[in-house]
């Protein structure tokens, strides 16, 4: 018996992928490839770890000793949690643990339980399943409150960037378009609002935003188109759409930018410091963890980091050739960004 087509589910992060560089696609959401993530996004997940922990009410206690002196060591549980998570992530330094504990300390101190409202569980997960318009939406929302008088939900998405939103990233945000779409389908009768929280804008954190109904729909269609690209999406795909052939961008970060202007693994900047790429520009090694049919389970950048296999599994070394806009034996590596 064949086997049935497993449903490819959208989300804001892989539409952004997915418009951005087929690329970049095809080596996340096709090959699989592990990609090292950044410290960056790493302090984020420290930050919305202890966020999520906070929200649920049996740890109210840690928040209003945090709250009344404005200093997170003020809870010791919440400190050893913190340290622990940066230590597991390799990045336990002073500075990073005052940056993740600011952070905190930002988004605490922004109506944090939502008066007046009820949240839901944080990090509530959403898998939406629409007939017509036909897509698939798959998700999680950092934190949503319901305030029944007004009749609205107000979703807020935690950011810890260097920048805010602006100008069509902000008036027309997938992300927050997406979420309030969602909440439009499993609460009908309230309206949404999107709320991003930039904890590294202390003063004034939050961008706010709400959608027409017409818009949204809109956005329905928009995502019906996207369902096929993406379910169609194989190699014949893969080259069609690469980011180093497209501009760079006036405002924010995009085209050509994405690939980095590191002309080979590990080149240094003027000050010493690593110069940034694309994960999947050059070639590397890498390790996968194969189920009993051969099938993927995860790939893994460094075989120390595979668990045991179980029975059946086992564990593979691969080789990745490189981005074949910077790595083909027919181009020149002295790409002109």
């Amino acid at each position: 018996m064949a086997k049935s087509k497993k449903i490819k589910y959208l989300s804001a992060s892989k539409i952004k992928t997915f418009e951005n560089c087929s690329w970049l696609y095809w080596c996340k959401y096709h090959l699989g490839l592990p990609e090292k993530t950044n410290e960056g996004a790493l302090k984020g997940s420290v930050s919305h770890l202890i966020l999520e922990l906070l929200l649920k009410k049996k740890h109210k206690k840690h928040f209003n000793s945090i709250t009344k002196l404005l200093d997170v060591d003020a809870s010791e549980p919440v400190k050893r949690l913190i340290i622990k998570h940066l230590k597991i992530y390799n990045i336990n330094r002073p500075e990073i643990y005052t940056e993740v504990c600011n952070f905190i300390l930002v988004a605490l101190q922004y109506d944090f339980f939502g008066k007046g409202g009820t949240n839901l569980d944080p990090e509530f997960k959403f898998e939406f399943n629409n007939e017509e318009p036909k897509y698939n939406l798959l998700g999680f929302i950092d934190k949503a409150t319901i305030y029944k008088k007004d009749k609205k939900i107000l979703i807020t998405d935690y950011k810890t960037s260097k920048q805010k939103f602006s100008g069509e990233d902000l008036n027309s945000n997938l992300q927050a378009m997406i979420y309030s779409l969602v909440a439009k389908k499993l609460w009908p009768k309230l309206k949404p609002a999107v709320r991003f929280l930039f904890l590294k804008f202390g003063k004034k954190p939050a961008q706010e935003l709400e959608f027409s109904e017409d818009a949204l729909k809109g956005l329905e269609y928009y995502l019906e188109k996207l369902n096929i690209q993406i379910n169609d999406f194989d190699a014949s795909n893969s080259e069609s759409n690469f980011a180093a052939n497209k501009p760079r961008p006036k405002q924010g970060f995009g085209g050509s930018l994405l690939c980095g202007f590191a002309k080979q693994p590990g080149q240094l900047k003027k000050d010493g410091s690593p110069m940034w790429h694309c994960a999947f520009k050059f070639p590397f090694d890498y390790y996968v963890l194969l189920d009993k049919d051969g099938e993927m389970i995860k790939s893994y950048t460094e075989k120390k980091e595979c668990p045991k296999p179980q029975k059946g599994e086992k564990i593979e070394k691969r080789h990745y050739d490189g981005c074949s806009a910077h790595c083909s034996p027919n181009k020149d590596n002295d790409f002109d960004f």
